[in-house]
């Protein structure tokens, strides 16, 4: 069957039709991204930007190890209660993933300021630098983004997220925008920046909010959280297992920036960020339909239909495959004038990791929708164990490759894990899928339905 041909399949139709507007959100987005970054490393300079990015990387890191990523259980749960009409069911389990969102949320953002005055010996920092450290780990308590962004897929309200989605982007560069015009110091830029994520962060989840009185979940903040686990059969063990597994995913996404700062110094860490914003562009442009393809799996899977959850992800994977590798090729051939363009001369020097790193960022994206079919399949712990063994692969790799060559040495060490991690993926999914068709008991882990 020709390529062509797959786009005639509704399921896919429905992909690319609520996938379109997020994309176009993710891509505004993107552009206000590379803008910040560009004035950022502009205004800073390499060092100083590499600072800068260390700071976040410690907030982000740290974020994700309390961060229980419940929009994956509100999809999981809520696609579920829609599909028996069970509306009360749905109220509940927005509220208890808001719960935990808000909850983990302050534990967050107290380890993070403890961590703000421990760290600077590790990389050299300042007591200065602590403080500010501790002042952007604000943005954690206004971040309740795995409830909004559950909301906002099950009521395929796309177009709605990808709007409000740019406006929060768009509060951070403004707010970076304004600090350079008035030639503020490093602490000026760390606080501005501060400020219009903690706008974005309240704009976004009211949006949500909102979206879900529009769509009758309104009263879900008087929903009683009482036996909740009976309602909802393995869901603390789903969301402790996908976060388990979602928090080894962001190590493995930031492990080199701690790597590179310890071991090649600020400078190196600065053209490092400037290669990973750069290197998120073909997940901006495909995973908003990975999104999508999530709720639309989320539905074969609750309604028993493997045949239909096989087709749908081979075809999807098969065009986010062409669709990627055609946009490495062409960033690959301008690695050089796309570093010069958005960040400058002084950051040309990361045009060669770029282009590997960027390959292996594309072999990401293709394989994130057989990632995310495992969790639907009731294997979270067995993607988590998965992710946990090519981590320390990874770790390994990428000292070596930092020794031997630099920040290339850095892309060639991630390229190589990708490649592991997909190879082991497809197989265990492949396995999966073909005994849930032929109707042999696959036993789930404990506690999943």
């Amino acid at each position: 069957m020709r390529v062509v041909d797959w786009f005639r399949d509704r399921a896919v139709q429905r992909v690319v039709r609520f996938g379109l507007p997020v994309t176009i959100g993710k891509a505004v987005t993107s552009v206000t991204g590379l803008i910040t970054l560009a004035v950022l490393a502009r205004h800073l300079g390499p060092t100083r930007f590499g600072v800068l990015a260390l700071l976040r990387t410690v907030v982000m890191v740290t974020e994700q190890y309390a961060n229980f990523n419940t929009w994956q259980a509100v999809i999981k749960y809520g696609t579920q209660a829609i599909a028996d009409g069970r509306r009360d069911d749905v109220k509940r389990v927005i509220k208890l993933a808001t719960v935990i969102d808000v909850t983990t949320a302050v534990i967050e953002t107290v380890v993070i300021v403890g961590l703000a005055f421990v760290i600077p010996e590790a990389f050299g920092w300042s007591s200065n630098l602590s403080i500010l450290c501790a002042i952007y780990a604000v943005t954690v308590l206004t971040r309740v983004a795995g409830v909004a962004d559950g909301i906002f897929r099950i009521c395929d309200a796309y177009r709605v997220q990808a709007i409000a989605s740019t406006i929060s982007a768009l509060s951070s560069t403004i707010a970076i925008v304004i600090a350079v015009l008035l030639d503020t110091s490093f602490a000026g830029c760390v606080i501005a920046l501060a400020i219009g994520e903690v706008i974005g962060n309240v704009y976004l989840t009211a949006t949500a909010f909102w979206v879900a009185g529009k769509h009758g979940y309104g009263g879900w903040s008087r929903s009683s959280l009482r036996g909740a686990r009976t309602t909802f059969p393995g869901i603390l063990h789903f969301m402790v297992t996908t976060n388990a597994q979602l928090t080894v995913r962001k190590t493995m996404g930031e492990a080199d920036m701690f790597i590179v700062g310890a071991m090649l110094g600020a400078f190196a860490s600065g053209l490092l960020r400037v290669i990973k914003q750069l290197g998120t562009l073909p997940a901006r442009v495909f995973l908003p339909f990975e999104q999508v393809l999530f709720t639309e799996l989320a539905r074969y899977a609750a309604a028993g239909d493997f045949v239909a959850f096989r087709r749908l992800l081979r075809r999807s994977v098969g065009l986010a495959t062409i669709g990627s590798i055609a946009l490495w090729a062409v960033a690959a051939v301008g690695a050089e004038p796309i570093v010069r363009i958005v960040a400058g001369d002084a950051f040309v020097g990361a045009a060669p990791a770029f282009r590997w790193y960027l390959l292996a960022m594309v072999l990401g994206v293709a394989n994130a929708p057989v990632l995310r079919s495992m969790i639907l399949l009731g294997r979270p712990g067995t993607l988590f164990v998965l992710d946990l063994a090519t981590l320390v692969i990874l770790v390994g790799a990428v000292i070596a490759g930092a020794w031997a060559w630099g920040l290339v040495g850095v892309s060639l060490a991630l390229l190589l894990h990708r490649v592991l991690h997909i190879v082991c993926a497809t197989w265990l999914v492949a396995r999966l899928i073909r005994q849930r068709e032929t109707g042999r008991a696959v036993p789930l882990e404990p506690g999943l339905p």
